[in-house]
């Protein structure tokens, strides 16, 4: 694993981290691509739970996370236990 990384199986107290106020990604097909797979997510979440990796960034480094998506808003999604994560913030979704 390289520096600066958080291990995608490892807890991750998203409540406590601050989030930056601008995007992650810069390119606008990137974006909308984000929101895509975060839509695909979800829906396979509702099908047969299934649980993706999350790449995104924080105030201080850059961090994944192994969990699933709830469900989907505009500016936010909600993850397993309840806990809520800014789509700005986020650089990947990857599928297991």
């Amino acid at each position: 694993m390289k520096p600066g990384k958080t291990a995608a199986n490892a807890y991750i107290d998203i409540e406590s981290l601050s989030f930056r106020t601008e995007d992650v990604l810069e390119n606008q097909r990137a974006k909308i691509r984000r929101k895509a797979d975060l839509l695909k997510a979800m829906t396979l979440e509702g099908i047969d739970q299934t649980e993706v990796i999350l790449t995104f960034q924080d105030q201080v480094e850059l961090r994944r996370m192994r969990t699933r998506v709830v469900a989907t808003a505009d500016d936010h999604v909600v993850l397993a236990h309840g806990q809520s994560l800014p789509i700005h913030s986020i650089l990947d979704v990857e599928f297991l």
